[in-house]
This record gives structure tokens, sequence and C-alpha cells, in this order.
């Protein structure tokens, strides 16, 4: 940062007495030239204080920056250990709940196909009666018949 860090006086050539001019002309614009001087270095004071500021609130704006990125990346890091957490977590119980519902529809499966079992005994138990029914109605129709037969001679 080059800038004055106090005024300069105005150079003597403005001495303009010498050259038959006013003593009040003379220090009149020595007085405005030393003005212009200082005028500039306040402004350039300012300029180079306004530029220090400018680069410690770029610099803090930086390392804000960074302390974020360093915040959001251990933020994502987390997140992906409790998703991951979660998803075991999820995935244990959803094994869980399946393996109980295959047992229950094992259980449910075992459970019908007894039922199905006891019908069919049953139907066949029905089968072997009608069958047994039939064959004695058919031989109580055949004993009518006969009766009938002897009679009618």
């Amino acid at each position: 940062m080059a800038f004055r860090k106090r005024a300069k006086k105005a150079p003597e050539s403005f001495h303009f007495e010498e050259r038959g001019g006013s003593t009040v002309f003379a220090e009149g614009m020595r007085h405005l030239t030393q003005e212009i001087v200082n005028s500039f270095d306040a402004r350039a004071v300012g300029v180079a204080t306004l530029r220090h500021e400018t680069a410690t609130t770029l610099r803090g704006f930086r390392q804000e920056m960074k302390n974020l990125h360093h915040e959001l990346r251990r933020k994502a890091a987390d997140l992906r250990r409790f998703l991951s957490h979660a998803e075991a977590s999820r995935m244990r119980h959803f094994r869980a709940l399946h393996e109980s519902i295959r047992a229950g529809q094992d259980a449910r499966s075992q459970h019908l196909s007894g039922m199905l079992a006891g019908f069919r005994q049953m139907l066949f138990g029905f089968r072997q009666d009608h069958q047994a029914a039939a064959g004695h109605w058919q031989h109580m129709a055949a004993a009518l018949a006969k009766k009938r037969a002897s009679f009618a001679r």
C-alpha cells in the first residue's frame, strides 16, 4: 500500500515576489497548493483505509465460507451415516416383518391343508356312504321287482 503518511509542503518555487508579483497572490497560491496536496493525501489515506477494510472483510468472508464448507461437509457425512443406519434398521424390521408374515402364511397353509384333507375324507366318506346307499337301494329295488314279479304271476 503506497500512500503518503503526512502532507507535503508546497514547493518553494511558488514564490512569485521575485518576478514582481504580489506577495498575497503567492501566499494564496501556496495555500491553495498546500490544500490540494493535503486533500490528495487525505483521499489516498481514505482509499488505502477502504482497501484495507475491504481486504479484511473479504478475508473474513472467505474464512466464513471455508467454515461453512467444512460444516456442510460434516453435516452431509452425518446425514449419510444417519441414512445408512436408518436403512439398516428399516431392513432389519422389514425382514422381521417378512418372516412373521411368512410364518403366518405357513401356519394358515398348514391349517388349510388340514381342513382340505378333512373335507376330502368327509367327501370320500360321503361317497362311500352314497355308494353303499346306492348299492342298498339297487338291492332293495331288485328285491321289490322280484316280489312284484311273483305277485303278478
